[in-house]
């Protein structure tokens, strides 16, 4: 009986160690520096260093809602990585950057940070830093999380 016992207690304790999620923390998605892709001619954007490609053809639509004629003629988007692993997406004439989150088979929109709700971005750029991301549109200079963005003025 103690035998049976003991060999219970051992199965039973292989089965909850194998039935535990295994984490390997800490981890760093984070992109040294922000990829600059074409947009296909399908609305396809394939960043070939990260081994990531999806359509960006609906978040164009979203973004360039009442004007088609922008949306077919972004020919390019630039996207960066943080160390939690969301994505983040804008290009020229964007007002919004879009945090990415990956999903089944897809990225999701996890957040969209409205820059200026008035004036599109000239020449929007992304920059890594510990704990933010970093976007400077001209002299001005903006951090981003996946909340949000915290403007912070500046020259570079």
């Amino acid at each position: 009986m103690k035998k049976i016992l003991i060999l219970v207690s051992i199965v039973t304790s292989l089965a909850m160690i194998g039935c535990s999620s295994l984490h390997l923390q800490p981890a760093d998605f984070s992109w040294a520096a922000e990829e600059i892709v074409a947009v296909g001619a399908k609305g396809m954007v394939d960043a070939k260093r990260y081994s990531v490609a999806f359509t960006v053809t609906p978040l164009l639509a979203k973004e360039f809602a009442a004007d088609s004629a922008a949306a077919q003629s972004t020919n390019e988007v630039r996207i960066i990585r943080d160390k939690a692993g969301f994505y983040y997406l804008t290009g020229k004439k964007f007002k919004s950057v879009y945090v990415l989150a990956q999903s089944d088979g897809a990225l999701a929109v996890s957040n969209t940070i409205v820059i200026s709700s008035e004036k599109a971005m000239d020449d929007p750029k992304f920059d890594q830093k510990d704990s933010y991301i970093e976007l400077w549109n001209g002299k001005e200079k903006f951090q981003l999380t996946k909340s949000g963005v915290t403007p912070v003025g500046g020259k570079k």
